[in-house]
């Protein structure tokens, strides 16, 4: 992360830092002659200017892991920003010190000056050539998807407490070790994931809460007497503060960041948690903070970090973001321009599927499919989320085998579709998110918007098993289920969920079969009921059967005529158009049908969708879950259990109805700037 940061990150980090430091010295000049003795003796505005300055990296990570902010342009800018703060920091204060001692006129001094410097180095050569060597090969023999044995754990967590002895030794923090250690080291699995899943419950569950229990038992706000002394300290606390909060924004502003945004950063800068209460325990038992200083700066903390939290919640809301400029749905496509496709797959059982329903598109170069692959991955073993290009694990060939890692088949599967078809019909660019579930979909929507996607491909949660019954597709089956409510609640463009039963990955592909005898590679059937989804839904099965050998049948469902006042005029029209274009352009009474059904509710519709469904292996419908009560769904709303598949799509794939075919439903993009 510190490699790849931008210059907005260094800027905020090092002015963020430098700004909080030269603030509250100009200010102990100024006031230097109320300060009191004690704290000159024991050097408290020096320590205090030394952390109260900083941006704590764990800090930062848990509060915006808190607000859901993890995978937001804003968080990832101020988590690079702090790490980078952290980083340099480490560095300066060794050698500030080292060469402050050096510059004594004592020449003891300047020999423990020296020592310190060599010291330092040594130790820093030591964790980089020796202990990230060793457990570099630890981790090297482990499985894909396997953690760490329990006596190479036991080993890497002796290293660790090894490096943080040595910083102990060297003047540093206990904490500065480690977390040297764990910037040489690569963050997820095997490493990070056999850390969080041994040690998280403990950590988090047991001795984080007793470490802030002590901290909180150690504050005694009735020592707090004197209000100039205290007043003296607020003054410096609050220096500090406003000159990172106006430093931070400095650089946002300058690369024209909206003001409301820099105001956010500045305030995610400023974040306060366990960090400062370690180091105000630790400088509690050194005397360096007496009973009422702590109080003071305990209460700092407290204030500080509900208010920026509780400001940057409400300032914040990147989801205001993905609002697209411009229509961007199949249906508003132009006649020969790209389908631009985000396809988004959890894990390999989600490939087939995906890969079946791009098929089944069948694209040409006159018809091409440009394919945005996103891999999502739960965040574990890591402490910020990740949004990468694609790059193989090996640099001078395709990895297949042992060597591929889940990425790497995954990616491996589209890339032979791509290769399957005719030059310049089809283009894949792959990404890899790794965030936690619930802020997976900014990832989403973010690469949707950036690569003016008109389609974002998401499977459903559950698939059929081996024996009929329907079978989660994970284990965090639930929290996919939420990122693919919030995709469709916030994505820029259109969402279909493919909801695989087995029936359309089961077909070959349509590149190496031709049509014989009206018998054609995939037969699709859409079901119109009318709406914008719908319309939306027409449009993508239309293109699917544009130039490809797809059997297509598209059945409108139409009320009687004394029902019709009940529909909306204006979208009653738009049906009309949409439904009178397709049958102009596209109906051949051949490859491509159309035919209508007037039914007189609910049930009868179901009657025809089961006896029509048979024939095809894939079912496409509009999610319609904008649209109005309509008689034809009349009944059917009060049993859906799953609501991001619409009422019909909920029908379509729930076991009381008995299908095996897979289904697609489809929402038309609901988010686009004003008159669009």
């Amino acid at each position: 992360m510190i490699v790849k940061s931008g210059k907005k990150a260094i800027a905020i980090a090092v002015l963020g830092t430098a700004a909080p430091h030269l603030a509250m010295y100009v200010t102990a000049l100024a006031l230097s002659d109320r300060i009191p003795k004690q704290w000159t003796d024991t050097f408290l505005l020096t320590n205090l200017n030394s952390w109260w300055s900083l941006s704590a990296f764990i800090v930062v990570c848990c509060t915006l892991d808190d607000l859901h902010l993890l995978s937001s342009k804003l968080g990832r800018l101020a988590m690079s920003a702090a790490l980078i703060g952290d980083f340099a920091n480490t560095f300066a204060i060794a050698g500030v010190t080292s060469y402050l001692l050096q510059a004594s006129p004592e020449e003891k001094l300047q020999r423990i000056g020296f020592a310190s410097s060599l010291s330092f180095t040594i130790f820093i050569a030591l964790m980089g050539l020796v202990a990230r060597p060793v457990i570099l090969r630890l981790i090297r023999d482990v499985p894909e998807g396997g953690i760490l044995s329990e006596s190479r754990l036991v080993a890497v967590l002796l290293i660790s407490i090894t490096c943080s002895f040595a910083g102990e030794l060297l003047g540093l923090h206990a904490t500065y070790g480690p977390f040297m250690l764990g910037l040489m080291l690569p963050g997820g699995a095997p490493l990070g994931v056999t850390l969080a899943e041994r040690l998280d419950r403990l950590v988090a569950g047991v001795l984080t809460p007793l470490l802030i229990a002590q901290g909180g038992m150690r504050m005694n706000v009735h020592m707090v007497t004197d209000a100039s002394t205290c007043g003296l300290l607020e003054v410096f606390l609050v220096v500090g503060i406003l000159a990172k909060f106006v430093a931070c924004m400095v650089p946002c502003l300058y690369c024209q960041i909206p003001v409301r945004e820099s105001v956010a950063v500045g305030l995610m800068m400023n974040f306060k948690g366990i960090t400062e209460v370690v180091y105000a325990s630790a400088f509690m038992d050194s005397k360096v903070l007496d009973d009422e200083a702590y109080a003071a700066f305990m209460m700092n903390v407290l204030v500080v970090g509900a208010a920026t939290g509780a400001a940057v919640k409400y300032m914040y809301h990147p989801e205001e973001k993905y609002v697209a400029n411009q229509r961007r749905t199949v249906e508003s496509k132009k006649v020969g321009e790209e389908l631009r496709v985000l396809a988004c797959v959890h894990s390999q059982v989600d490939v087939a599927p995906v890969v079946a329903l791009l098929d089944a598109a069948s694209p040409t170069p006159t018809t091409p499919v440009s394919v945005y692959l996103l891999h999502l991955l739960p965040l574990a073993g890591l402490t910020s989320s990740v949004l990468r290009s694609f790059k193989h694990s090996d640099r001078h060939c395709v990895p297949t085998g042992s060597k591929a890692t889940e990425s790497d088949r995954v990616v491996n599967a589209f890339q032979f579709f791509v290769e399957q078809r005719q030059q310049g019909s089809s283009s894949l660019l792959p990404y890899v998110c790794i965030a936690p579930y619930a802020t997976m979909h900014n990832d989403v929507c973010t690469v949707a918007l950036d690569k003016r996607a008109m389609l974002i491909i998401v499977p459903f949660h559950k698939r059929l098993a081996i024996d009929g019954s329907v079978e989660p597709t994970s284990p965090n089956a639930g929290a996919i289920q939420d990122t693919n409510i919030n995709i469709l609640n916030y994505a820029p463009c259109s969402v279909a969920i493919l909801v695989d039963r087995g029936s359309l990955s089961g077909v070959a592909s349509t590149a190496s079969i031709d049509p014989i005898d009206g018998l054609f590679p995939h037969r699709v059937a859409m079901y119109f009921l009318g709406g914008p989804d719908d319309r939306e839904a027409m449009a993508l099965a239309a293109y699917m059967a544009e130039d490809a050998p797809i059997g297509l049948t598209v059945f409108r469902f139409l009320l009687p005529i004394e029902w019709q006042q009940r529909l909306d005029p204006e979208e009653d029209e738009l049906d009309d158009e949409a439904t009178q274009e397709f049958v102009d352009r596209w109906v051949d009474d051949n490859r491509v049908m159309y035919t209508q059904h007037t039914v007189g509710g609910s049930h009868e519709m179901v009657d025809v969708i089961r006896n029509t469904s048979v024939a095809f292996d894939l079912l496409v419908v509009g999610r319609r879950a904008d649209s109005l009560e309509s008689p034809l769904t009349a009944g059917i709303s009060d049993w859906s259990e799953h609501l991001e598949l619409g009422v019909l799509g909920d029908l379509l794939t729930s076991a009381d109805f008995g299908s095996r075919l897979s289904t697609l439903v489809v929402q038309q993009q609901t988010r686009a700037a004003a008159g669009e």
